[in-house]
Parts: C-alpha cells; structure tokens; sequence
C-alpha cells in the first residue's frame, strides 16, 4: 500500500466532502425508472443490492487483471481496479440511501465507529509500532 509506513492515527488531510446530494439524485432517478419499467419498491431495492454483489464480481475481475492471473486477458491497471472498487462503493450508497432517508449521517457514523474500532485492535495487536 502507498502509505503503508504512516501510522493509523496519524493526521490525515482534510477529507473530501461526500456529495449526499448525488446519491439522492442517483435514487431518485432510479425510483422514476423503477416506475417506468414497473419495478416495485421491494423489488427496485432487491435489484441495487444485485447491482452491489455486480459490481463487487467487476472489482475481482479487476483484481484478477492486475495481476495478471488471467492469460487470455491483457494485464489491467490499478486505475480500473480503484475505479472498480468506487462502483462497489458507490452503488452499496444508492443502495443504503434507498432504504433510509438519513443515510448520510449512518454512514459517516458507521465509518467513525468501524475505523476506530479498527485502528484500535491493531494497536493491541502491535503495541508501540
């Protein structure tokens, strides 16, 4: 990793502004075409997290081309596998906000918790790195 020698809780720069606004004009356009194509809502959710475990299956395959583990294929680049893995990303947003209106504030809360309990029991693992 590009910033494996930087401890967990050192300072970060300022993090990017998750733009909630995209991804609730990303459900919205999918809830209108959900309508035009007759999808209902449990099946309309049922199909973004489909699109998830699609996009998750476009991410290994990215991986795969990475590091070459495919002969018949070119070799892919570390470019296609991050934007691979922001589609997983992505789509797991639009599923989420699919469900909750406040997802916002859950995801930043899910990050906090999950990266701090995180960063915490690799410091018990490795006390005084």
């Amino acid at each position: 990793p590009p910033d494996a020698a930087v401890p967990p809780d050192a300072a970060v720069p300022p993090e990017p502004m998750l733009r909630a606004a995209a991804i609730d004009a990303a459900v919205r356009a999918l809830d209108l075409n959900d309508r035009r194509m007759a999808i209902g809502p449990d099946e309309g959710l049922a199909l973004r997290v489909v699109k998830v475990a699609e996009e998750c299956g476009e991410a290994s395959a990215a991986l795969i081309g990475l590091r070459g583990q495919n002969p018949r294929k070119s070799r892919g680049s570390e470019q296609e596998l991050v934007d691979e893995l922001l589609d997983v990303a992505l789509s797991a947003l639009v599923a989420a906000a699919s469900t909750t209106g406040d997802w916002a504030a859950r995801f930043t809360a899910h990050v906090e918790a999950r990266t701090a309990r995180l960063i915490a029991a690799v410091g018990e693992r490795h006390p005084g790195e």
